[in-house]
């Protein structure tokens, strides 16, 4: 049992020592890699630790690296989402709307009229509407709006909420969409979700890509310092 022990503490010891070895064999290819593409104005005399510094100018310049290297298509956000729409449910009911805002009651009233009579009548105005007055697109989960307002947005009868008064700003919302919690969110409305994610697993790949070729590349030429 106890030269079962110390050979476990033999080998916990070398497996350190040599990713220890290796992490150290890396941060001097990075740091030997930026000074000679002369991607930092690194300079010895600014600190009297040496090696601290030259971590910082190693890793700084592979991320410049990555960031030169990683690209993100179209495509790939369309296909991620594709693949992964099980991600992007909707923890809630939704509505999507148009708030419209003005500092005059009178307006105010005048627009929520104007929006009732379009709904009721399917007359086409609204697009006139939006042009004059240039609302806001908003989403509205029923998770993250005002219990005192949740009633006036997710009550199916009403599409047009307001005059709410807002200090002295009166707002109008129209509600254009009613989407059910469970239901999966559109493309455009996670694209930006998306494009984090897709951006994260690229640079990872791209990441590898470089500290394979520089590990590679400065053993082979004995570049490593």
């Amino acid at each position: 049992m106890i030269k079962l022990l110390q050979l476990i503490v033999v080998v916990t010891f070398f497996s350190c020592s040599n990713e220890k070895n290796k992490n150290n064999n890396l941060e001097d290819v990075l740091y030997n890699s930026a000074i000679d593409n002369r991607s930092t104005n690194y300079n010895n005399n600014n600190t009297s630790d040496i090696n601290i510094n030259k971590k910082i100018v190693g890793y700084r310049h592979l991320n410049e690296l990555i960031k030169s290297k990683t690209v993100v298509k179209e495509l790939d956000l369309v296909e991620y989402y594709d693949e992964n729409k099980n991600q992007f449910l909707r923890d809630g009911d939704e509505v999507f709307c148009f708030r419209f805002i003005t500092d005059k009651i009178k307006t105010a009233n005048n627009i929520k009229t104007t929006l009732l009579r379009i709904k009721d009548s399917n007359e086409d105005g609204f697009g006139q509407l939006l042009d004059k007055h240039n609302p806001t697109r908003e989403l509205i989960n029923e998770n993250r709006v005002k219990k005192s307002y949740y009633e006036l947005f997710f009550n199916k009868k009403n599409d047009v909420v307001g005059p709410l008064k807002l200090n002295n700003m009166y707002l109008i919302f129209y509600i254009d969409q009613r989407y059910n919690k469970g239901t999966v969110k559109d493309y455009i409305s996670v694209q930006d979700d998306i494009y984090d994610r897709v951006y994260k697993i690229n640079s990872e790949i791209i990441k590898n890509q470089i500290i394979d070729s520089l590990m590679v590349e400065y053993s082979e030429n004995g570049k490593t310092k």
